[in-house]
């Protein structure tokens, strides 16, 4: 603790009490000099540490060691959705990233507290707003040396003990500096709020029983009007909160955004008290292994989780139970969710009132949501009005003859809003769920008590990359897989319906090996697929240039390229608003690279070899880019050197490509040294116009060497829209029928055997 901050603050106060008992003023001052130092370590004895029992911390952790910055939303910021329209239109476009604004439309909480004379800190359960006013009060006590500009004496206040009419803040004020030590408490009470050298943290107004709501605001406001020199904080979850701080500023503590994420999971990882530990998470890069595998795709849902400090927490420590996070996520979010439905409230000793077990207990009140949340995702929607919710809450109690009498729609919809946070209002009267995540939990949740329902699943929902994650959590949730993943055998089977797809699955048997490397067979197999795409693109856009009627088909570039260098860089601009009529091949990979995303971005994470190919390397190089066709046998201008130099080592990576792609064994009987020998072909090509050479390229171009070496037919590539439209859903349900079975608590190894002869073949004989 700094001295400074009382030797400005209780220099006042000692002539004050000196002269009230009759003490010397040098009396006076020892006796409450020799108290600040106890009032420091008992401050951080009660409020500056960290133990969440309900997550699975056994010790205690120093607040200071894992607090991370908070960042608070602005007025504007909060009601910046207008309707609930506009708010599912900015959650699909911001993708899997919750409702998080982005950090420009966000304020520092620090600077907010120092700036706000009054404030109101507003926002859900888990979300550290108790966490951020005990750490104002840590800064406050360490004087200049902390992040509080102000000088002040903090006093730590919990509403949740204001149960009685009479309550008498300046009595709890004095009780707070008595329980530290302080000698004349009373007169110090006094003369500190009249000099106004108090900051006064009144945390949880949502935690004051109901029927005395009213009153402590009341208290509180002419509290705050008697003594308003001082500085006052205080906390409310925003769903509890109705206003009456007249004089305070409200403000909405955001969720944590990256940054802060991965802050605090390496603050975390660092604050064991255990010192082998440290040591050993240290060596280990505990914290950066942990956040790598968090931003993972497979675990993008359990990401929006972290966003809240509380379930952060919780990831934490399932983390560094096990140095990894559960494929089958669906356990991990059962304990999300049951932390909010009744852990986290038990263990703050919360009182408000009526409880949820006077209405429903913990399995109805389950059974209940699953329900909500399925029927709003099958209709796809994320965003329900208020009377909706008190609707369906209805509905659910009159179907159960043994519905308790004490049930009332109303207050059960309060009760989630306040008490467990589970929906959060968006826009005025239009609500979420707080994490799509537990949506989707509830809704796999709904599906397993249904035989029917599983069947509906895939019957309906296979293809849709919405249904994605609750097809997991399904998996996860049933004792036995089995009948989920025969369901989604049967339907996908249906999509290779024609002959020319079943010749081209067949060569993607044929072509692959099938030998043991880092990469599964499918894995190979996708990889060979893809490319056949990709060929298949670039075949179609060169003809498209071939078979244009209006333009000669021998287009002289020296007309478009003359002999100033920047004149090719505007031609470069033309080919890309004008790719149909001169296919641009950096636009080729660009389009080549968003065919390939966007007709199944959950196999980015599996094919590692495709982006190695387009990401690790020059994001311009794919390994069937052909530029030199374009280029004029007589071309040359005076910089072309500089271009020669990047081209030569383009080539010199894409050789690397084939390397790796040789090394790994991905295809078989494929003569991939051929495809070297062309690259070296343009190196030299490059080399001899760059000295002024007049060298004719080769007639054939790059992909059509793959096409042959790859062994693809010209029938091959006649597939129509619609059947490359069903491959594309084959292999999406393929990838899908490997997550679930992965994510599954058992699945029969006969089921499994017979869903690999059918679709994981090392045989032609068995595509049949």
């Amino acid at each position: 603790m700094n001295e400074a901050i009382f030797s400005g603050v209780l220099t006042k106060v000692y002539e004050q009490v000196s002269e009230l008992l009759g003490d010397t003023y040098h009396a006076a001052k020892a006796d409450i000099e020799n108290s600040y130092h106890q009032y420091y370590e008992q401050y951080l004895e009660r409020h500056g540490i960290v133990k969440v029992f309900c997550v699975g911390m056994r010790e205690p952790i120093p607040l200071d060691d894992v607090y991370v910055a908070v960042q608070f939303l602005d007025e504007d910021a909060i009601s910046r959705y207008k309707s609930s329209e506009d708010a599912e239109r900015a959650f699909r476009e911001r993708g899997r990233k919750s409702f998080n604004l982005d950090s420009d439309e966000r304020q520092d909480g620090t600077q907010i507290a120092n700036s706000k004379q009054f404030l109101m800190l507003l926002g859900g359960p888990g979300v550290g707003k108790s966490t951020f006013l005990r750490k104002v009060g840590l800064e406050a006590l360490k004087g200049k040396k902390g992040n509080f500009t102000h000088t002040c004496i903090p006093v730590f206040l919990e509403l949740k003990n204001f149960k009685e009419d009479e309550i008498d803040i300046e009595a709890l004020i004095t009780h707070e500096f008595e329980t530290c030590g302080f000698p004349h408490p009373k007169e110090l009470t006094e003369n500190t709020l009249k000099l106004g050298d108090l900051l006064i943290l009144f945390d949880g107004l949502d935690e004051v029983p109901k029927s005395n709501v009213d009153n402590v605001i009341n208290k509180i406001g002419d509290f705050v009007d008697k003594y308003s020199q001082n500085r006052f904080i205080a906390s409310c979850r925003l769903a509890a909160y109705k206003g009456g701080f007249k004089r305070f500023t409200e403000v909405e503590m955001a969720d944590f955004e990256d940054s802060q994420i991965q802050n605090y999971i390496k603050n975390w990882f660092a604050s064991t008290p255990d010192p082998q530990r440290h040591q050993l998470d240290e060596s280990m890069e505990t914290a950066d292994r942990c956040w790598t595998m968090l931003n993972s795709s497979e675990h993008s849902a359990t990401k929006e989780l972290a966003g809240n400090p509380l379930l952060l927490t919780l990831l934490c420590m399932v983390y560094d139970r096990s140095q990894s996070l559960p494929r089958n996520r669906a356990a991990l979010y059962e304990k999300a969710l049951d932390v909010f439905l009744e852990e986290w409230a038990a263990e703050k000793r919360v009182h408000r009132g009526a409880s949820m077990n006077l209405y429903l207990d913990i399995a109805d009140e389950t059974r209940m949501l699953s329900k909500i949340a399925a029927e709003n995702f099958e209709e796809n929607r994320l965003f329900f009005s208020k009377s909706e919710l008190i609707k369906q809450i209805q509905k659910f109690g009159e179907s159960n003859t043994n519905t308790l009498k004490t049930f009332n729609a109303s207050e059960i919809l309060d009760t989630i809003l306040v008490d467990q946070g589970l929906f959060v209002e968006r826009v005025r009267d239009s609500y979420s769920f707080s994490h799509l995540t537990f949506q989707e939990y509830l809704t796999a949740n709904y599906i397993t008590g249904d035989t029917r329902s599983i069947q509906g699943l895939v019957n309906q929902h296979l293809y849709d990359e919405l249904w994605r994650e609750v097809f997991l959590l399904t998996a996860g949730l049933m004792r036995d897989a089995d009948q989920l993943l025969i369901a989604m055998e049967e339907k996908v089977k249906k999509s290779i319906n024609t002959p020319r797809l079943k010749s081209l699955l067949e060569w993607t048997v044929r072509i692959t090996d099938i030998t043991d490397s880092q990469y599964s067979v499918q894995t190979k197999r996708n990889f060979a697929i893809h490319q056949y795409f990709l060929l298949k693109y670039l075949n179609d856009t060169h003809k498209i240039v071939k078979n244009k009627d209006k333009e000669p088909q021998d287009t002289n570039f020296d007309l478009f390229f003359g002999s100033s260098p920047h004149l090719y860089f505007q031609f470069n601009l033309h080919l890309k608003s004008n790719f149909k009529l001169y296919p641009d091949l950096y636009f080729e990979i660009d389009q080549s690279r968003n065919i390939y995303q966007n007709s199944n971005p959950n196999l980015n994470s599996d094919i590692n070899l495709y982006l190695y190919q387009v990401r690790h390397l020059s994001p311009n190089i794919i390994i069937y880019h052909d530029f030199y066709r374009y280029i004029s046998a007589g071309l040359h201008f005076s910089d072309f050197s500089d271009f020669a130099d990047r081209f030569d080592e383009d080539l010199s990576e894409r050789i690397k490509v084939i390397n790796h792609i040789m090394e790994i064994k991905i295809f078989k009987d494929v003569n991939l040294e051929g495809i070297i020998q062309r690259f070296n072909e343009e190196q030299k090509f490059i080399k001899a116009v760059e000295k002024g050479k007049i060298v004719e390229p080769p007639i054939e171009s790059i992909h059509d060497t793959w096409l042959t070496i790859l062994g693809i037919t010209d029938d091959m590539l006649a597939i129509s829209d619609k059947e490359i439209e069903n491959c594309f859903q084959y292999l999406h349900a393929l990838e899908l029928i490997i997550a679930c079975k992965e994510a599954a608590a058992h699945v029969s190894p006969d089921v499994w055997e017979r869903i690999e002869k059918r679709f994981f073949p090392t045989d032609l004989s068995s595509t049949t």
